[in-house]
């Protein structure tokens, strides 16, 4: 089966930070709202939250949890989300064809163990989104993840998709009606949003003061160690490309651009060393527990620096 790229922003809606379902609908929604990065204040995630998700819980990096959908922030942009549970693809057909003809899309749960394309095929059993954009000739023209997890279009006839709708522990059908917005109401409105984030946020950045420690651990393997710091770092450096497009956006934040930049490559520096570690066994941990040191001093500098720009 041919993989067909599909042309998005593969830096900035790729699967470091955004699970499945959130990926798949900013890549759609930045096709249709220019504005979107407005609705990234919530990126803001702090080290122990991801700690807590991806070390302490071992929650895939595919699934971390966040307020990127949060209804009020994507209503400044003119953006609601429809979510809608079935018992059967039969019964979520009408809609479904009927959203795709409306809007250019929908968003199905399925269980990937029927997609062909996917590594879990006939194996395993695992809840997934897919988007389905147009069905001609008894083919449903849809977008998913290749195995490298870059965004592909595939086809598949629809008693495919029906099987893995139907076979799925969750049913449900979504889509985000986008609607007219106040521009520079959504601007303002952003804005103090992000200023109240920025005046509630606390970390105490143990994610990044442990890092030696847990890498010395002897109660996990050190291949297991590697692998959750990995997805760890991987939500870290996603949260802040996504906080970086907000603050661009932003007359008052923008001035911290350089700043955000400099964290989002230093946590792409750790997590190269960490995928290194993934392939051959082993990390230099002094040299991670080191960029580490400094991505600490970086967030505190830049965390600062956004604060006295929001009048903090």
């Amino acid at each position: 089966m041919k993989d067909v790229v599909h042309d998005y922003d593969q830096q900035l809606y790729d699967r470091s930070f955004l699970n499945c379902y959130q990926r798949q609908a900013m890549v759609m929604l930045a096709e249709r709202v220019p504005d979107l990065p407005l609705a990234f204040y919530n990126c803001l995630v702090a080290g122990d939250d991801i700690a807590d998700q991806v070390i302490r819980l071992g929650r895939p990096k595919y699934d971390f949890q966040s307020d990127l959908l949060d209804p009020a922030a994507l209503a400044r942009v003119g953006i609601t989300r429809e979510y809608v549970p079935f018992d059967t693809y039969a019964q979520a057909r009408e809609l479904i064809f009927d959203t795709v003809e409306r809007t250019g899309y929908v968003i199905l749960f399925i269980d990937v163990y029927y997609l062909p394309h996917t590594p879990e095929y006939r194996s395993e059993h695992v809840v997934h989104t897919i988007t389905l954009t147009s069905c001609a000739d008894g083919l449903w023209s849809i977008l998913d993840d290749n195995q490298a997890s870059v965004l592909c279009r595939y086809a598949y006839p629809e008693d495919v998709v029906a099987a893995a709708f139907d076979n799925g522990k969750l049913r449900h059908v979504s889509w985000f009606p986008v609607g007219p917005y106040d521009a520079a109401a959504a601007v303002a409105g952003s804005s103090a949003a992000f200023t109240e984030v920025l005046r509630t946020y606390d970390d105490t950045y143990a994610l990044l003061d442990g890092v030696a420690d847990l890498l010395g651990t002897p109660w996990i393997t050190p291949a297991r160690t590697i692998a959750l710091l990995y997805d760890a770092f991987s939500v870290y450096e996603g949260s802040r490309a996504c906080l970086r497009e907000f603050a661009k956006r932003q007359p008052a934040y923008a001035d911290a651009d350089p700043a955000l930049a400099d964290l989002v490559g230093r946590c792409r520096d750790i997590r190269n060393q960490l995928m290194i570690g993934k392939a051959i066994g082993r990390v230099d941990a002094s040299r991670v527990a080191a960029a580490c040191a400094e991505l600490r001093t970086a967030e505190e500098d830049t965390l600062k620096r956004l604060r006295g720009l929001g009048g903090l």
